[in-house]
């Protein structure tokens, strides 16, 4: 009987043992927290214009970058640190983008214990990428390279994924393009040759270009040096004029722009004919050239003189002074014309009539009437013309005007066209047609014997 106790004692020892060994394990070791490993703010998107990226993980543990997938990206991507502990950041490098697509690399971070997070980087498609091999190209004043004299020609390289076009300043004449428009869908590289004419004044110049591409813009200056070695010459005087007039040609001797003048006050004398005339008393020119100068008819019985001036230069200007003398008549011209004050002999909603008279010493070319209901002063330059007559040294002078605005106020003068100008009425006659309220069928015509019947 003992026996068999102690052999159940035995045989139950093993299976207590078992369940104290359990029980140990699991209730005295502490579990270990989760990890957490994540980059802060999820993918990450770069500009197209950005090189250089920061960004931050969020970590309690050991972790590391794997996986690196370049991508459409290529070499030009990089990703730093490798590895790290705990929270940190990562730095993400590459170059900008001039595509017009986007790239997309990817790589992951894993932990010790195998925790992981796929990360995904996209650098958005450039809009009209833009690269100039430079951005100021000077010249010397014979038109050479300012960097090397044996050239005449600077190359402007244009790098662009979209077409682009060279605005050009307004006026700039003086430099030449070999194109002004290119680029197409893809990275392109096209070159744009610079030449530019020969300076004609001894100051500096300078012209900017706009290369514009899909919003973006870059500038581009052109420079030239001026001219070391201006000279001018003319006669001091040129020959006498006959007190007929008449016209001479003044030949002026340089090598750069010149600019010719006739004082304001002076209105016998003029340029004529010539292809750079400002006014008829101011003309330009580069080079040596030839001038016509014309000279009215002397009416006086003295001689007359002025002068002509020719400046060529701007920081150190040179300049010429040409005397101009003319006969005077052996007979005084009495020349003359004379108008009366406009007056109006009617005026209607539509239409009107008016009379001025005029005499002259010598027989006139036309006249008329000038009339305008914005000018209150009207002219031939500023206003409606109308010609009513033509020649005679007299004239009383009836001008009907017809398509008139009711309820208007208009300004009329009248005008004679003589030998030497324009001369207008002394005073300016101020009109308001009347109101319209005809029935139909009715006319503006003062004479009722001429007013159609009811």
């Amino acid at each position: 009987m003992k026996t068999k106790n102690i052999i159940a004692i035995l045989v139950a020892l093993p299976i207590m043992a078992g369940f104290s060994g359990c029980k140990s394990e699991d209730e005295l070791t502490a579990k270990p927290a989760k990890e957490m490993l994540r980059v802060l703010g999820g993918d990450i998107e770069i500009r197209a214009t950005d090189e250089t990226t920061v960004v931050n993980v969020s970590a309690d543990c050991h972790w590391r970058v794997q996986n690196l997938e370049t991508g459409d990206f290529g070499k030009a991507l990089t990703v730093q640190p490798r590895e790290g502990d705990g929270d940190g950041t990562l730095i993400i490098g590459t170059d900008q983008n001039e595509t017009k697509a986007d790239r997309t690399a990817t790589f992951t971070l894993i932990s010790d214990a195998g925790l992981q997070q796929k990360v995904t980087v996209r650098q958005t498609a450039a809009l009209g990428a833009l690269n100039l091999s430079g951005s100021n190209f000077q010249f010397n004043a014979d038109g050479t390279s300012a960097k090397d004299i044996t050239r005449s020609v600077e190359t402007l390289t244009i790098r662009s994924n979209s077409s682009w076009q060279i605005q050009v300043p307004t006026g700039v004449s003086w430099v030449h393009l070999s194109k002004t428009s290119g680029g197409s869908s893809t990275q392109s590289s096209e070159s744009v040759e610079i030449r530019v004419d020969n300076a004609v004044n001894d100051a500096s110049r300078s012209a900017t270009f706009t290369v514009v591409s899909e919003g973006n813009t870059v500038d581009v200056q052109v420079s030239q040096e001026g001219m070391t070695n201006i000279y001018l010459k003319a006669p001091e005087q040129m020959s006498k004029f006959a007190a007929e007039g008449g016209s001479q040609m003044l030949y002026i001797e340089s090598n750069a722009e010149w600019h010719a003048y006739i004082p304001s006050s002076v209105s016998w004398l003029r340029f004529e004919g010539h292809d750079s005339l400002t006014t008829s008393h101011s003309a330009s020119g580069v080079g040596s050239r030839e001038l016509r100068i014309y000279c009215d008819k002397n009416p006086n019985t003295t001689d007359r003189l002025s002068a002509i001036v020719v400046i060529a230069g701007s920081k150190n200007p040179q300049q010429a002074i040409i005397l101009v003398e003319q006969y005077g008549s052996e007979t005084p011209d009495q020349y003359s014309l004379t108008l009366s004050d406009l007056s109006s002999l009617y005026v209607g909603s539509t239409n009107g009539e008016f009379r001025f008279s005029f005499s002259a010493s010598q027989e006139v070319i036309d006249y008329g009437l000038v009339f305008s209901a914005t000018e209150r002063v009207p002219n031939r330059d500023n206003a409606e013309v109308v010609t009513v007559g033509r020649g005679g040294t007299y004239g009383n002078v009836m001008v009907p005007l017809s398509n008139l605005q009711p309820n208007t106020t208009y300004y009329l003068r009248g005008y004679v066209l003589g030998e030497r100008g324009f001369v207008y009425t002394p005073n300016v006659l101020t009109i308001t047609t009347s109101p319209d309220e005809r029935e139909p069928g009715e006319s503006d015509n003062p004479d009722p014997t001429l007013a159609p019947r009811r």
